[in-house]
């Protein structure tokens, strides 16, 4: 039997009463595993099947190495996203993004303790925007997609001040390279400020759509959620 903390990042109804999960645990990446009879058992997951909570789950091995959830326990509840709209949106965005980063039963357990941390302070109502792209970039960079701020993505010419990016091309890209068709200009230094970000909000929200257009596009996975934050305005 394994046992690792786990967040839920989807869930789907099988057959009359069982779940399929997909969750992502500390130790061993995004795995996917079957809940039997979750909708009937208290006892063994009385309601904690559900986001938002910081879980320690059970897993035995069943046939054909589908892993089985044995057993669930509540290591924290994360209350404020029960009772924020706001809060459960940006949560739910969160999930999204972190599914759509993560391959496979491939263990991140740094990936997995940033998200634990933005989870905890978004609980304790710190300012929403500001943990949602520092989440991003951090997410960006632990996963393998972290776009090229620093230096051109085609000439590698080191680029000071604002550049032009291109989400088809994977980052910034210097005047020489760029055509500034299909590009947005950004600020490597504004994006290292983290504690100035919130004073400019709406610079924040920008560079969320920009980092989630440039998400759907290298993971090839369009997120639910995109047509929703790509609509927000402050």
């Amino acid at each position: 039997m394994a046992i690792t903390e786990a967040l839920l990042l989807r869930k789907m109804p099988y057959r009359d009463a069982d779940l399929i999960l997909s969750l992502f645990t500390k130790d061993m990446g995004k795995v996917s595993g079957l809940a039997r009879s979750a909708k009937n058992s208290m006892k063994r997951f009385g309601g904690r099947l559900e986001p938002f909570i910081h879980l320690r789950v059970s897993f035995k091995e069943g046939k054909g190495g589908m892993k089985l959830v044995d057993d669930v326990e509540a290591v924290q509840v994360y209350r404020a996203f029960m009772e924020d709209l706001d809060i459960f949106t940006w949560g739910s965005y969160l999930l999204e993004y972190t599914d759509a980063v993560l391959p496979q039963e491939t263990p991140n357990e740094q990936l997995f303790n940033l998200l634990i941390k933005t989870l905890s302070e978004l609980d304790s109502k710190k300012s929403v925007l500001p943990l949602v792209l520092g989440y991003q970039l951090d997410a960006l960079s632990l996963s393998g997609y972290e776009p090229s701020l620093a230096s051109c993505v085609d000439c590698g010419t080191e680029i000071p001040g604002e550049s032009y990016f291109s989400v088809k091309r994977g980052g910034a890209v210097c005047s020489n390279c760029s055509t500034r068709k299909n590009s947005s200009l950004i600020s490597r230094e504004f994006l290292e400020d983290r504690d100035s970000m919130d004073v400019y909000l709406s610079q924040v929200l920008k560079y969320i759509k920009l980092f989630t257009r440039f998400t759907e596009y290298h993971t090839e996975k369009e997120l639910k959620s995109g047509k929703f934050i790509e609509e927000l305005t402050l």
